[in-house]
């Protein structure tokens, strides 16, 4: 009740009961008490009213807030899962109170703290180096078969410490990438090394005061200049290979018949083909075409062909061709003493030789097969090995016509 319906009802009540008294009159006396009792009622009636509501408005409010409150957390909890890395945040008690996705995944068991001794222990270990430490730092550490870069965050709340974040960043991609980039380094070195090192040796026995030997200048010469020629051949060859890696070389693409082209190529080679006594068979229909870079795609093959006549001698290549709806699928196939298993998966790297066989005699600049992976993945083509050692050597090249 407001104060002015209060000193309405007082004003009332002291009216009634003063002309009570002065008539002496008992049934104004009775009316002034029903009244005040009434009166008291209503009051105390609409108190309750109010309360009432007012419990009503603070239930909604608190309905809302806490509706709110479990939105913000629902939407904290999908962006923390929605980082692509595992990440946890460790309390001042050791607790794992925030964790995410990636890291129950990379964590496998799930403890209560960082002290649980189910934790494999270098995982573990690291943990409570950031825990313990209360330092921010960042560090590489190896966990099964991946390379992590771990950022430890310590939190600082009112100048006390109450706790750390760990964030582990997947960087295996980047790691294996600079370890193949020196490995290409240190490979490129070796083999630019070692014509050189060979002109050099002979140019210093022509330079020598007296040398008379017209047989060992003939012979010496010829060698420079083939020494000259590998190393002509490797530099152009390892232009080409990072230019195809940076997407750099215009593909001219035409449509071409692919039996013809093949027929080409063959009889390009038929002179090496012959003294190394390997038949070709060709099983391409006559009418299937693809539309591709014709000279880069005979790059591809023309080194396909140079390497069976390397090692596959005395045996027959089988070239297949077929075409799906998009999709030509070419097979090339020899008969040769095949790769071993265990250097497949090396055998697209740039100077790889694993055999003692495969040496620099045979030719070339150890960036054959790269390069010829690199053009037909610029064809967005996949091009793909599979051999058995002792059997012999398949590539199957696959070209989207699209």
């Amino acid at each position: 009740m407001s104060q002015k319906d209060n000193k309405v009802f007082y004003v009332v009540a002291i009216i009634i009961a003063s002309l009570g008294i002065y008539f002496q009159n008992a049934y104004m006396i009775l009316v002034l008490l029903v009244f005040s009792m009434g009166s008291w009622f209503m009051r105390d009636y609409k108190i309750k009213l109010e309360l009432k509501d007012a419990k009503q408005a603070l239930h909604t409010k608190r309905k809302e807030a806490d509706g709110l409150v479990e939105d913000a957390s629902s939407k904290l909890t999908q962006l923390i899962d929605a980082i692509p890395s595992p990440l946890v945040y460790i309390n001042q008690r050791g607790d794992f109170e925030v964790i995410n996705v990636y890291f129950k995944q990379m964590i496998e068991v799930m403890p209560d703290n960082v002290y649980d001794v189910s934790i494999d222990s270098p995982l573990r270990q690291i943990m409570l180096d950031a825990f313990l430490n209360e330092k921010q730092f960042i560090r590489q550490f190896s966990y099964h078969g991946q390379d992590f870069q771990v950022h430890s965050i310590p939190i600082i709340n009112d100048n006390r410490y109450t706790g750390c974040m760990l964030i582990f960043q997947d960087v295996t991609r980047v790691t294996e990438g600079e370890k193949m980039q020196k490995r290409f380094i240190a490979d490129a070195s070796h083999e630019l090394r070692t014509p050189i090192a060979s002109i050099k040796g002979m140019a210093e026995i022509l330079n020598r005061p007296g040398f008379n030997d017209p047989e060992t200048l003939k012979e010496f010469l010829e060698q420079i200049e083939k020494e000259t020629g590998r190393l002509d051949l490797i530099v152009k060859d390892l232009l080409l290979q990072s230019r195809l890696k940076a997407n750099k070389v215009y593909l001219e693409k035409s449509v071409f018949n692919l039996r013809q082209f093949f027929d080409g190529l063959v009889y390009e080679r038929r002179q090496e083909l012959h003294q190394a006594n390997i038949k070709v068979k060709i099983n391409c229909p006559s009418d299937i075409t693809v539309f591709a870079d014709q000279f880069r795609l005979s790059q591809v093959y023309l080194n396909l062909i140079n390497n069976s006549i390397n090692y596959a001698k005395n045996g027959t290549i089988e070239i297949d061709c077929s075409k799906k709806r998009d999709e030509v699928t070419i097979s090339f196939s020899d008969d040769g003493k095949g790769i071993k298993k265990e250097l497949l998966p090396h055998i697209f790297d740039r100077f790889y030789r694993g055999e003692s066989d495969r040496n620099r005699e045979q030719g070339g600049s150890g960036l054959g097969l790269a390069i010829s992976k690199s053009i037909i993945e610029a064809h967005n083509g996949s091009l793909e090995v599979d051999s058995i050692y002792g059997k012999g050597t398949t590539f199957i090249t696959k070209l989207t016509q699209i």
